[in-house]
């Protein structure tokens, strides 16, 4: 069976997206959460583009057209199949990397738990003990083994990857962990921004701010997401 495919423009990029399910097709929009083209527009090209938490690939897509050397993690099987196909359409296997990874504190073996068990699908939250709060409603529908890394160790596995300028950081409850074991790499003096998901109630969110500050970060923007009350996208920038 052929699968669905769409074409668009975003702000003078033409992208092709795999759209064969209802998730997909949302996503080729490319109209939602687009504080994600912002920063991207504000990379200059060339530069390093860490996309982490990639879904289905559309914003590592828009970065890779945009001229930037992007790396894009996904662990989810089917995301991450379609992410791959996507860098294909679009001939970006020299410029977009993909790796089915998720990105935590510690390297191990892992469980995703599903709630949206389908290409595009979201509510993919990796299995710990302390999962934010407002991911345990979720009715999950289904498990998936992992690998899991820290984006530390990651790097230093792989020597002929630099260290990225920016990071785009959207892992459904697992931000602390990456965080966690991701201090190298937010130390580095080549990391200039971060734009990361996090929810606006979570007791460790002023904690966290706190931290970026301690690492040389100042907090930008605040991006509320549309039908999400609780979550925000929050803008970080080098001092």
């Amino acid at each position: 069976m052929t699968k669905e495919i769409v074409d668009i423009n975003v702000r003078g990029i033409d992208l092709k997206l795999m759209a064969f399910t209802r998730s997909l097709r949302l996503c080729a929009r490319m109209n939602y959460e687009t504080e994600n083209l912002d920063f991207i527009d504000e990379i200059s090209k060339g530069e390093i583009f860490f996309d982490c938490g990639a879904c289905e690939g559309r914003f590592s897509i828009y970065a890779g057209l945009k001229g930037l050397k992007v790396y894009s993690f996904e662990p989810e099987k089917l995301n991450f199949e379609t992410i791959s196909e996507n860098v294909n359409l679009n001939n970006l296997s020299n410029v977009v990397k993909t790796f089915q990874l998720a990105l935590g504190e510690k390297d191990k073996e892992g469980i995703l738990n599903i709630g949206q068990p389908w290409a595009g699908g979201h509510q993919k939250v990796v299995e710990s003990s302390d999962s934010r709060t407002d991911l345990t409603s979720f009715e999950f529908k289904s498990k998936q083994e992992i690998t899991i890394i820290s984006l530390d160790n990651f790097l230093a596995n792989n020597p002929d990857i630099p260290n990225p300028n920016y990071l785009k950081i959207d892992v459904d409850g697992s931000e602390y962990a990456l965080l966690k074991g991701a201090q190298k790499t937010i130390s580095n003096s080549a990391l200039k921004g971060i734009l990361i998901e996090l929810n606006k109630n979570d007791e460790n969110l002023e904690q966290l701010i706190e931290d970026f500050s301690s690492w040389g970060f100042k907090k930008i923007s605040e991006f509320p997401i549309p039908n999400e009350p609780e979550l925000a996208n929050f803008l970080f920038k080098k001092r």
